[in-house]
């Protein structure tokens, strides 16, 4: 192999596949990024044996087909230290080793053979569901963030995605908080999908989306229990979990006895600052909600620490319903309302001890639940 790459168009390809990339496994090759060339173009790849991540970068020339693998840490290190020019990668098969010079600059790094490294069957997609790539990285932000972060039941470390019809609607629950995003497709892609996508591999599709202006194709490769993710440049190839997702419909709230509708950007601001003070202390946000009968209805939120301080915003509200005091967990609280898409946000509640559900005022396709705290 012998190709001459510009060094921007290289360490991009690395830090996108390097996520991927198991450096603790006790197998070299899973600490290494395979590279190839490919019909014209340089292709990076990396996997766990859960996740696998492939890049195709432009190269500036290829004058020899070929391909190997380096480990990735040492060369994404070396990578960062090169000025910006072109960088040329010869691959000398009987020496295992990889040149990689730039600008006078000379480096040897010793190889695996590439047919070392795990299959990755690209472009079997099955049949696939397209979106916008700035669509598709709203729905996974909305949701991915409410799924748990530790293997105590791996099921709730996914995200269900369910396309029934010409709906898509993915949820995430990690048992204190569950966030549903239900988009309409533009038509029916003929099949059924119940699967739960690690919450991992929707996070870092969510990350890759957001430096592309394209398409993001989403397909599930039932027999082979994977979830495939593609964009002109990148795929993402994900194992699905194993397992049943909890009925989360069933523990939704059909009605409320108040509903509060706040300013979005005016809430937040509040939540951040009673955090402040709530994460040094018992990490708890209380809401006093009180209906204005003549006047505007008022939402007091505060966070306090013992023996450090205290922070209580008054916000102007549109309550409907009876006061209320509420208490929810600062951090679930501040993430939900992050998550609303829109100016204003709607807080539904019933009593101090039942969850509390935000929706974005003005649209349907978005809720979050979450459970509150007795004071």
């Amino acid at each position: 192999m012998k190709v001459s790459v510009p060094r921007d168009n290289l360490a991009y390809g690395l830090n996108v596949v390097g996520r991927a990339v198991d450096h603790r496994s006790s197998n070299p090759i899973l600490r290494n990024v395979l590279l190839a060339t490919d019909e014209g173009r340089l292709r990076l790849s990396a996997t766990d044996m859960e996740l696998a991540i492939t890049c195709w970068v432009e190269p500036e020339a290829i004058e020899e087909e070929g391909a190997t693998t380096v480990e990735e840490r040492l060369f994404s290190s070396l990578v960062s230290t090169l000025p910006n020019d072109v960088v040329h990668l010869t691959y000398d098969e009987n020496s295992q080793t990889l040149q990689v010079a730039c600008a006078g600059s000379l480096n040897t790094l010793h190889c695996l053979p590439a047919d070392e490294f795990p299959p990755l069957n690209l472009d079997d997609q099955g049949t696939a569901v397209t979106l916008p790539a700035a669509q598709w990285r709203e729905v996974v932000q909305q949701v991915v963030f409410a799924a748990a972060k530790d293997d105590a039941r791996p099921v709730l470390m996914g995200v269900s995605v369910r396309l029934e019809g010409s709906r898509l609607e993915l949820a995430a629950t990690d048992g204190y908080r569950l966030s549903v995003r239900r988009l309409d497709l533009e038509a029916d892609p003929g099949v059924t999908w119940q699967v739960v996508v690690p919450a991992r591999a929707l996070s870092e599709l969510a990350r890759i989306a957001s430096k592309t202006a394209g398409e993001v194709r989403f397909g599930v490769l039932s027999e082979r229990q994977q979830a495939v993710f593609r964009t002109d440049h990148v795929e993402v190839v994900s194992q699905l979990i194993a397992g049943k997702f909890p009925d989360y419909p069933r523990i939704i709230p059909e009605g409320y006895q108040t509903r509060v509708v706040v300013a979005r950007d005016a809430f937040l601001a509040a939540c951040r600052r009673a955090e402040v003070f709530a994460s040094e202390g018992n990490n708890i946000v209380k809401l006093d909600i009180q209906p204005g009968d003549d006047a505007p209805g008022v939402v007091e939120v505060s966070g306090t620490a013992d023996e450090k301080g205290s922070s209580t915003s008054r916000l102007t509200a549109v309550v409907d319903g009876p006061a209320i005091t509420i208490a929810f967990n600062v951090r679930f609280l501040r993430e939900a309302v992050e998550a609303v898409p829109t100016p204003d946000v709607a807080l539904e509640l019933i009593a101090p001890e039942n969850p509390g559900v935000l929706r974005p005022v003005g649209r349907d396709d978005f809720l979050h639940l979450i459970m509150p705290v007795k004071l």
